[in-house]
């Protein structure tokens, strides 16, 4: 049997709290990461968002969306969120990209990204939403020179050279003169 006195004489390790929060903290020379939410914008096109610009994402049912006359046609209509009437633009005919949500009559439900830039909430509705991934933000690079003849090309914040996925700008989207925000949040 082993004496309590034998445990005393042997000697505890223990680790001060400076090399503990060293051993938790990233290697030294880790670049810090950036959380990008991935979608799909059509059949074979998917972009990158900066998670900080988004304030969320839901599902939203097709009945709960109310049409509004005379708009762009990119614009869907209007929703409920939390109180609000937020408004509803179907992003991939908003950048000139064809949809299968110009076939509305066969969905039931809109995947939607809720993007807050400054006081302006915007609906994005898009095919489907995948993953949140994380990217090194200095390995993003400019737009690619063949974009530049794209509709989408002043909406293209960069992209990652590794898988050449594009990032939208959140920002770019929502000030869209097209959209005439202004008149959206009065």
């Amino acid at each position: 049997m082993t004496k309590l006195s034998e445990f005393t004489r042997t000697p505890i390790a223990t680790a001060s709290l400076t090399s503990l929060a060293s051993l938790l903290s990233p290697p030294a020379g880790t670049e810090p990461m950036q959380k990008f939410l991935r979608f799909r914008l059509d059949r074979t096109q998917s972009m990158l968002l900066a998670v900080e610009g988004i304030a969320a994402v839901q599902i939203l049912a097709i009945a709960d969306i109310l049409p509004v006359p005379q708009m762009n046609a990119c614009i869907l209509g209007m929703s409920n969120w939390r109180g609000d009437s937020l408004w509803l633009v179907d992003l991939a005919q908003q950048l000139g990209v064809q949809t299968r949500l110009n076939r509305m009559q066969k969905l039931t439900t809109l995947s939607t990204i809720m993007v807050q830039i400054n006081d302006n909430t915007l609906g994005l509705v898009i095919p489907e939403i995948y993953e949140i991934e994380e990217y090194n933000p200095k390995m993003l690079l400019n737009p690619p020179a063949d974009l530049q003849t794209s509709p989408f090309f002043p909406f293209i914040r960069g992209y990652f050279k590794h898988d050449r996925s594009l990032v939208l700008d959140a920002a770019a989207v929502v000030q869209d003169p097209s959209l005439q925000l202004h008149h959206f949040n009065s």
